[in-house]
């Protein structure tokens, strides 16, 4: 696919430093392409029900958006403490596709691409100026388009549709046959082809989704556990740091605690 046009819909930097959370593990689904490096201690990485990889101290694991995660941190053995820095970041290229809708990438950055990425992240978290970053922002997209490989299928328009109604109503309450209704399916036809397509029910991806949108609340403003709770669509705040617990091995609270939020 020859690539003519590149536009960056959405995109935020982070990281933090933590000495509270080795072996801890994280399931999350997250709206963006998320590419994250492991400055000082390393990351245990699954997509969907696919390998385990260890991304290395300093390596980099690319996750597509819309795809179940399961992340395991590692703290460094040496220092005990565990640095981290990614980007999320949505690309529509040609004014129809979204970059890793149309293509695939490794799950761990090759070696070959490491060092140039880790330079490029080097003068991104060093940006002061919302021009530099962006031009950083480029760099990764065509580090990336080095490793892409375009795919032979894209998702069926049922679970486009299944998916974008999610993503637009998880503040809601919603049930699978809303769901359904919005993909022109029945509710257990809904059920079989998006667990295959997905590996996980709408239900199960809808509260990966939320808690996801969660933790970054947690990670990035100072509102309330309960706020955050009813912004994603859960209005009993018991349920909520129940779900909460079971994503992320860990309270709201101690979530909010053990991950200070610092960009390196």
């Amino acid at each position: 696919m020859q690539i003519e046009k590149i536009v960056i819909e959405y995109v935020k930097k982070n990281g933090f430093t933590s000495t509270l959370c080795d072996g801890v593990c994280h399931t999350k689904v997250l709206p963006y392409l998320s590419v994250v490096q492991a400055v000082e201690g390393s990351y245990d990485i699954q997509l969907d029900n696919g390998r385990t990889y260890n991304t290395g101290s300093g390596g980099f694991f690319i996750a597509p958006s819309n795809v179940q995660q399961r992340i395991v941190h590692n703290t460094d053995p040496a220092s005990k403490k565990m640095i981290c820095r990614w980007i999320f970041i949505k690309i529509k290229i040609n004014d129809v596709y979204s970059f890793d809708e149309k293509f695939s990438f490794p799950t761990i950055l090759p070696q070959n691409i490491k060092s140039d990425m880790n330079a490029v992240f080097d003068r991104l978290f060093c940006a002061d100026n919302t021009f530099d970053e962006y031009i950083c922002y480029y760099e990764i997209i065509k580090l990336l388009s080095l490793v892409a490989n375009e795919k032979e299928e894209i998702l069926p328009a049922y679970m486009e549709q299944a998916l974008c109604y999610i993503k637009d109503n998880y503040s809601k309450k919603i049930s699978i046959e809303d769901i359904a209704k919005q993909a022109h399916l029945s509710s257990s036809h809904l059920f079989a082809v998006f667990k295959k397509q997905m590996g996980v029910s709408p239900i199960s991806f809808l509260n990966s989704y939320r808690m996801s949108i969660a933790a970054e609340l947690l990670q990035g403003t100072a509102k309330y556990i309960n706020q955050i709770a009813s912004e994603v669509g859960i209005d009993d705040s018991i349920y909520f740091n129940k779900m909460f617990k079971k994503h992320y091995q860990m309270s709201p609270t101690e979530y909010r605690n053990c991950y200070i939020t610092k960009a390196r």
